[in-house]
C-alpha cells in the first residue's frame, strides 16, 4: 500500500529570515558551509517550497546569538506564524526567560525552543544550563537542540551526542530533540548514546548525507514515534527530503506517518486537531 497522500506532512526544522537580511544572511551561510541554497531565505520563499513539496506545514527555528536579540526575534516569529507556518520560541542561555514567560508563550501557542549551542556558546551539559531545562521542563514545553557539527563554525563542537545524552540522564523530564539526528558528522557516538534513548532525532539536513548503513540503522533502531522530517531549509530541499524518505524500503507505511505527519502533531499541540494520520479535511484547523 503506498504511503497516504492524503496525510498532512510537517517539516519539523526549517529557517527563515525577515526581507531584509535574508539574502545577505543566505549568501554568508552558503559561503561559510560551502553549500547551495535551495529557495531565498525568505517566508515567502519557505510558502513557495513547500507548495512544490507538498509539505502542508513548516516550523521555523530561529536563534538568537545574543540575550538583546530575544525580544525582537520572538516579535518577529510571533508575526509569521499563519496557517502552515508554526515556530519554535527565542531564547539564550546568557539570559534565559522565567518560568512565567515560558508559560505566556505556550499559552500563545508555542510550545518549543530552539537553542544552537555553537552559535549560542554554551556546553549543552553545563550544569548551569540545568536550571534553564528543568524550567522549560516544568513549562511542559520542549527543546529542538542543534547537535553535531555545523558546516564552517570553529571548533568545538558544543553540541556532541554524549553531552545530550548526560543532560537526558540528568533531567529526563525535559523533552528533547537532537536535530540533525543526532549530529553530523557524529554518527558512531549517536549510535552508542542516543540510539533507543527517549529523545526525539529529526532528519535535517543529514537524511540525505549520512551513509546509508547508519540511516538504516537508526531508522530502523530508534523509535518510530521519536523521529521527525526535517528538512533544514532552505539548506536542503524539502520536496527532495521528503521524497527520498518515503521511498525507503524499510520503512513501514505506519513509520512514515509517524514521521511525516503524527509525531509532529503531538509535540506542537495539534494531536486533538484530528488524531493519528489526519486528512487534508482538517487543514484549515492549522490556525
Amino acid at each position: 500500500m503506498a504511503y497516504r497522500n492524503q496525510t498532512v506532512k510537517i517539516d519539523f526544522h526549517t529557517h527563515v529570515y525577515p526581507d531584509r537580511v535574508a539574502h545577505s544572511t543566505v549568501s554568508a551561510v552558503c559561503r561559510r558551509s560551502k553549500i547551495e541554497a535551495s529557495s531565498d531565505g525568505t517566508l515567502e520563499g519557505l510558502k513557495r517550497s513547500m507548495a512544490a513539496a507538498g509539505i502542508d506545514l513548516s516550523v521555523v527555528a530561529a536563534v538568537a546569538t545574543k540575550p538583546e536579540q530575544v525580544e525582537s526575534i520572538q516579535r518577529w516569529l510571533t508575526d509569521i506564524r499563519q496557517p502552515g507556518i508554526e515556530a519554535l520560541a527565542a531564547m539564550h542561555p546568557a539570559d534565559p526567560l522565567t518560568s512565567e514567560q515560558m508559560k505566556t508563550l505556550k499559552r500563545q501557542g508555542f510550545r518549543g525552543f530552539k537553542l544552537h549551542p555553537d552559535y549560542q556558546d554554551f556546553f549543552v551539559d553545563d550544569p548551569r544550563m540545568y536550571p534553564v531545562y528543568e524550567t522549560v521542563a516544568e513549562a511542559g514545553m520542549f527543546i529542538l537542540f542543534h547537535a553535531g557539527v555545523d558546516r564552517g563554525l570553529p571548533y568545538p563542537v558544543h553540541g556532541m551526542p554524549k553531552r545530550l545524552a548526560a543532560v537526558h540522564k540528568t533531567v529526563p523530564e525535559l523533552c528533547m530533540i537532537a536535530a540533525h539526528l543526532g549530529g553530523e558528522d557524529a554518527y558512531e557516538e549517536t549510535a552508542e548514546h542516543l540510539l533507543g534513548r527517549d529523545i526525539y532525532l529529526d532528519t535535517a539536513f543529514v537524511l540525505r548525507q549520512i551513509p546509508g548503513t547508519y540511516l538504516e540503522r537508526f531508522l530502523k533502531e530508534h523509535p518510530a514515534d521519536r523521529l521527525l522530517f526535517a528538512s533544514d531549509s532552505p539548506w536542503m530541499d524539502q520536496g527532495e527530503e521528503l521524497r527520498f524518505l518515503l521511498q525507503l524500503p524499510y520503512l513501514t507505511e505506519n513509520d512514515k506517518e509517524k514521521i511525516c505527519s503524527s509525531n509532529a502533531a503531538r509535540l506542537l499541540g495539534l494531536e486533538n486537531v484530528a488524531g493519528r494520520g489526519f486528512s487534508l479535511a482538517s487543514k484549515k484547523l492549522f490556525r
